[in-house]
């Protein structure tokens, strides 16, 4: 499982590519009514949840829920704040907080590790599993890789 550290640095590095991004991509359509900026702002705000999350386990031996039905309502009401956000800022807002989550996830001992891992909690430690189907998106949208 360790193996997501590396994973989690490779992807890390694509994210910070996306400040090459021009405006008129950034502004692109990414389908769903988004924009390459509305996902960034989304990876952003998942990214902090994932903090908020840890933090949780952390202080409480738990993970707070999220039910698939929980991010259809995230998606939906955060989508606007997300669109709002200039499109410079939703890649400082996204990478920053892409940063973050690496550095803690790195950070984490190995038993919680495991733990995590036997809790079926692989998108709490290895997150290409969120990343990697939104830089697809993005390349999508713009029409080239990143």
């Amino acid at each position: 499982m360790s193996d997501h550290r590396e994973r989690n640095r490779e992807a890390l590095e694509r994210l910070r590519r996306l400040a090459s991004l021009t405006e008129d991509e950034l502004a692109r359509d990414a389908g769903d009514g988004w924009t390459v900026s509305t996902v960034l702002g989304h990876l952003a705000f998942f990214d902090r949840m994932l903090l908020l999350r840890w933090d949780t386990f952390e202080k409480d031996g738990v993970f707070a829920e999220l039910t698939p039905g929980h991010f259809d309502l995230i998606n939906y009401a955060g989508a606007g704040d997300w669109s709002a956000l200039p499109p410079r800022a939703a890649v400082a807002t996204c990478t920053e907080a892409a940063e973050r989550a690496v550095e803690r996830i790195d950070a984490l001992p190995e038993k919680v590790v495991t733990a995590a891992a036997k809790m079926n909690r692989v998108a709490l430690l290895d997150r290409i599993v969120h990343w990697n189907p939104h830089l697809e998106q993005i390349e999508g949208a713009i029409g080239r890789e990143i």
